[in-house]
């Protein structure tokens, strides 16, 4: 065998050392592949949606690195997907928030609001959202957030995207409904509920919800529209799988729109279960305004127009020359900080001016009793809207300024000395719908309702469509809500609309803290009197929702006394330690509870006594009635 030359050896050598290292890289290279780490399986493992492998893999390689962020983000995750909440939550509370997906944001957002904690989870699911616009499962869950959080604008865009995924797009369409009936959208409600019918004809897509509720809700929103010939199409429809009195209740409401009242009178008799049941029920029908309403109720509409009821809103262009002088005032908390308010034409403008810059802002609205204390709203430049932060208030000598209710003498950021940021729509649509009789008719300044002085008739007694058409046409049915013939809960359900908690965070303050004074039909409930009344007892017991509240110390104490006043009782003793005189002459019974102090008077200030409200500038009633061991 010829010997090789010592050039041929070196090249040979040169061979098999380039064919060792290519072998060792490809093993190197295919080992991952055919002999995959801990953490490879576990992503793996997630990826085919096995959740509870992939976390007992994370956790194994968290033994050997327990700092291995991308371990614990897996971990979480497949916590998160296995519904372990409060684990998820735990390691997703200590990762840098840049370190996150949005899919993290979305399972750390789905985590938190399944653990009550309703804040953090939208704004986890708006990081979301901002680095995913499209995902449906955070769709899906963002929108219902916003539905129960009272951002039913908010809702109804995301809904609207929702919609575009096909296989999405009849859960979609109901939460869309659900937005647009709080945002007093009948013919929108209307259009998201045929939409649903046509991809989701058996009603599956509303589960856990029965489909009949959107049923109604669909026939409903037609009447609501003037639609009354589709809803009756629908409610015949309806009725051919068997009798149904609310359906038939709806069925007469669609023959009173279209006038023939032979057959309303049928499908009423028909529907005489859900009227018994739901004897105050607010009519399906459009708004007519109150001055429609005045042509046949002149007394009530007159002592509603001369109430605070018909003052508490006005527009920003509607507002008296006396706000808008064009004066500076101070800030309150920080008098290097002025205010001016002036007109520029017919529009009122806010300028407010900081040492570093000036704010400006447009009013829009105006919020209150303007002989009062009246809170405005407006928008600055950028369009975003706010509270603004002074509010005026009446003196004896002129118009004075002040804070708002409950900000803060030194706001957060120097933009806040113009005002506090509100949601956009939904925070100035709250306001609203105390303060008018449809806040939707006053933001798109249509319908006869938008004319009303603030609340007007249809605010309590519901749209009166119907009920004009019932009386021109003397059909026996008066057609309109009428809380009285209801239960003293129904009654005190319409005041509480406005007069109750705006949310649900005011739950955990002290029931006696003066700050709930202005949320009468909630703290009226905590008292005894209420308790002990058999449902007798609601507002209108002690005041006509025609006028304002009765000011007579007299006439509000005979109010207490038609229960609480001795009457004859065979062997009744006076009770112990009653010093009152007048107790000599009026018989004691124990059939009600009476004072033992005084039983003709002085009930009020020992028991319901008014309280100053500094933020407000005025005199407020408690309604939580109850003993008091001093009585401001």
């Amino acid at each position: 065998m010829p010997r090789l030359s010592g050039r041929k050896r070196a090249v040979i050598g040169i061979v098999l050392a380039t064919a060792v290292l290519a072998a060792v890289a490809g093993g190197l290279w295919a080992m991952p592949r055919f002999f995959p780490g801990v953490l490879d399986q576990a992503r793996s493992a997630y990826g085919r949606a096995d959740y509870r492998a992939a976390a007992h893999l994370a956790s194994r390689r968290l033994k050997d690195a327990p700092d291995d962020p991308a371990a614990l983000l897996l971990a979480a995750r497949a916590a998160a997907r296995q519904d372990h909440d409060q684990t998820a939550v735990a390691i997703y509370t200590q990762r840098d928030p840049g370190a996150l997906t949005a899919e993290d944001f979305f399972l750390l957002g789905r985590a938190l609001s399944r653990t009550g904690q309703g804040d953090a989870a939208l704004s986890a699911l708006e990081s979301a959202q901002q680095a995913n616009p499209d995902n449906p499962e955070m769709l899906d869950l963002l929108c219902r957030l916003y539905y129960q959080k009272d951002r039913y604008y908010a809702s109804e865009g995301i809904a609207l995207r929702l919609a575009r995924h096909p296989e999405w797009e009849a859960k979609a369409e109901l939460m869309l409904a659900l937005a647009r009936a709080e945002l007093e959208d009948p013919t929108g409600v209307a259009q998201a509920l045929g939409r649903w019918l046509e991809l989701d004809p058996t009603g599956s897509a509303a589960a856990p919800d029965p489909p009949r509720t959107y049923q109604m809700m669909l026939a409903r929103s037609l009447l609501k529209s003037s639609q009354p010939a589709k809803a009756r199409r629908f409610l015949e429809n309806l009725l051919k799988t068997g009798p149904d009195p609310e359906a038939s209740w709806l069925l007469s409401r669609t023959y009173i729109q279209e006038k023939d009242f032979p057959r309303a009178e049928k499908a009423l008799k028909e529907g005489s279960a859900y009227k018994l049941d739901h004897p105050s029920a607010t009519e399906p029908a459009p708004y007519v305004g109150e001055a429609k309403c005045a042509r046949c109720h002149a007394k009530e509409t007159r002592a509603v127009l001369a109430s605070r009821h018909a003052t508490t809103f006005a527009r920003g262009r509607d507002l008296g020359e006396s706000l808008f002088t064009g004066k500076t005032t101070p800030d309150p908390g920080n008098p290097q900080v002025v205010h001016r308010f002036e007109r520029v034409g017919r529009t009122p403008r806010l300028e407010t001016s900081t040492a570093e810059r000036v704010y400006r802002a447009v009013i829009d609205y105006a919020f209150g009793s303007l002989d009062h204390f009246t809170t405005l709203v407006g928008r600055d430049d950028l369009g975003r809207s706010f509270m603004i932060r002074m509010s005026a208030y009446k003196t004896d000598a002129a118009v004075a300024w002040d804070l708002a209710t409950a900000l803060p003498p030194r706001p957060a950021t120097d933009e806040e000395y113009l005002g506090t940021p509100i949601d956009d729509r939904d925070g100035a649509r709250r306001c609203l719908f105390c303060h008018t009789t449809s806040f939707r008719a006053v933001e798109d300044d249509v319908g006869p309702e938008s004319a009303d002085h603030a609340i007007g008739c249809e605010k309590c007694h519901g749209p009166g469509g119907h009920h004009t058409l019932a009386i021109a046409g003397k059909f026996a049915d008066p057609a309109i809500g009428n809380p009285r013939k209801g239960s003293s809960a129904a009654v005190n359900q319409v005041c509480a609309q406005c007069h109750g908690f705006p949310n649900s965070g005011l739950l955990s303050t002290p029931r006696t803290d003066p700050g709930l004074y202005r949320f009468q039909s909630v703290t009226m409930t905590w008292s005894r009197c209420y308790a002990e009344s058999a449902g007798a007892l609601s507002c209108a017991t002690c005041h006509d929702p025609h006028q304002n509240a009765e000011s007579s110390t007299a006439l509000n104490e005979a109010k207490c006394l038609e229960c609480h006043v001795p009457k004859e009782k065979p062997g009744a003793t006076r009770p112990p330690g009653a010093s009152d005189p007048a107790l000599d002459k009026l018989p004691f019974t124990q059939a009600k509870t009476v004072c033992p102090v005084n039983t003709a008077r002085g009930c009020l200030d020992c028991h319901m006594p008014r309280q100053w409200q500094k933020d407000t500038h005025t005199f407020k009633t408690d309604h939580y009635i109850r003993v008091r061991e001093h009585a401001p």
